[in-house]
């Protein structure tokens, strides 16, 4: 958790290095910033505006939390790290999903 804490005083940082790489980056690294700021989700524009800049800072907290949590739970640290790359796939994919939405809609 105190790496987490660590890492997202850092994030602004990270994130900026990311945008080069741009969408790939930041779907893999921040993707609830991302998920946070989709008007599909049905939130208020200043909501969409508000929620990515609170998750840019309080993503990597939250994951050492729930790595906190499976291995407290007697989780190997293989199998707490496996749980976190799967939850960034699956948000990269819904990012990716809707990505394709949109460019479907435009045609």
């Amino acid at each position: 958790m105190y790496a987490g804490i660590a890492l997202s005083c850092l994030a602004p940082l990270l994130r900026s290095q990311l945008e080069p790489l741009a969408p790939w980056g930041m779907r893999a690294v921040f993707p609830f910033v991302l998920f946070f700021g989709l008007h599909e989700l049905g939130m208020s524009d200043g909501m969409t505006q508000a929620l990515p800049r609170l998750m840019l800072f309080l993503q990597f907290p939250i994951e050492g939390l729930l790595m906190r949590g499976s291995l407290s739970r007697g989780y190997k640290v293989s199998k707490a790290i496996s749980q976190l790359f799967s939850l960034h796939f699956v948000a990269a994919l819904v990012l990716w999903i809707v990505a394709l939405g949109e460019v479907s809609a435009i045609k």
